[in-house]
C-alpha cells in the first residue's frame, strides 16, 4: 500500500486524536449522515454454529455484497469505496460496511489483503456496534470464529486468527496491518470507551481465507 493510501485510510478511522461525536455516533472524517432508527444488528450473543467454508466450492475473487460472522448473529450488506486521491475517507452511512476497492477482493486469484471498515457508535445504532464489546474494551468476534462473505461468485470463507486494539495516531504505522497478504481479510473499526463518548481507539480483526 502506498503511504498516501495508508495515510487516507487511517484518516477514516482516526481522523485525528480526537473524534467528533454527534449524538452519540461517532463521525470519522468530515462528512455527516443520519440515522433514523437503531439497525437491526444493533446487539450480539455468541451462539454455537457449524464451520461450513471447507466445504464451499472455490469461487474467483469479486466485489463483496454481504459480511457475515455466524457466531454473533452477524450479519450487514457491503459496499464499495475508493480511497484514490482522498486526504480523508469517511464512511458515507452508518449502516453499511465498506469495501476498500484499492486493495484486494475476495476469492481465489485476488493479489492483496481484503480490507472491510465500518463505523461504531455510543448507543447500538452503527453496523459494527455488534463487533465491539466496550466493557471489556474488545471485539466480541474470536479467533477460530468463521467469517463468510458474500459475491456475484458464491462464498468466500475466512477463519479469525486474531484480533488487536490500537491506538488510532499508531495505526498507520502498523506494518502487520498494512501487509501485502493475498488470501488474507482486515476488518477494522473504532471503540468507544465503556463510560465516555470517546473512541480513541481502533479495533482490527485479522482472518485467512478456508483453503
Amino acid at each position: 500500500m502506498s503511504a498516501p493510501g495508508r495515510r487516507a485510510l487511517v484518516g477514516v478511522l482516526a481522523g485525528v486524536t480526537a473524534l467528533a461525536v454527534a449524538g452519540g455516533v461517532a463521525l470519522v472524517g468530515l462528512g455527516a449522515w443520519r440515522l433514523a432508527a437503531p439497525p437491526a444488528h444493533a446487539t450480539a450473543e455468541r451462539v454455537a454454529v457449524e464451520h461450513v467454508g471447507a466445504e464451499l466450492p472455490e469461487v474467483p475473487a469479486a466485489p463483496p455484497s454481504e459480511l457475515s460472522i455466524p457466531a454473533i448473529g452477524f450479519a450487514a450488506p457491503v459496499a464499495p469505496l475508493a480511497i484514490g486521491a482522498a486526504s480523508v475517507l469517511d464512511p458515507p452511512t452508518a449502516e453499511d460496511v465498506f469495501w476498500l476497492t484499492d486493495f484486494g477482493a475476495p476469492g481465489a486469484g485476488s493479489d492483496n489483503t481484503v480490507f472491510l471498515i465500518g463505523h461504531t457508535s455510543a448507543d447500538g445504532r452503527a453496523v459494527f456496534d455488534p463487533l465491539v464489546d466496550r466493557a471489556a474494551g474488545t471485539t466480541t468476534a474470536l479467533p477460530g470464529d468463521e467469517v463468510l462473505v458474500e459475491t456475484a461468485g458464491g462464498t468466500v470463507a475466512y477463519e479469525i486468527v486474531a484480533t488487536e486494539r490500537h491506538d488510532k495516531t499508531a495505526l498507520a504505522e502498523l506494518a502487520s496491518v498494512w501487509e501485502n497478504v493475498p488470501g488474507r481479510l482486515v476488518i477494522i473499526t473504532c471503540l468507544f470507551q465503556a463510560d465516555r463518548d470517546l473512541a480513541p481507539d481502533n479495533i482490527v480483526v485479522f482472518a485467512r481465507a478456508v483453503a
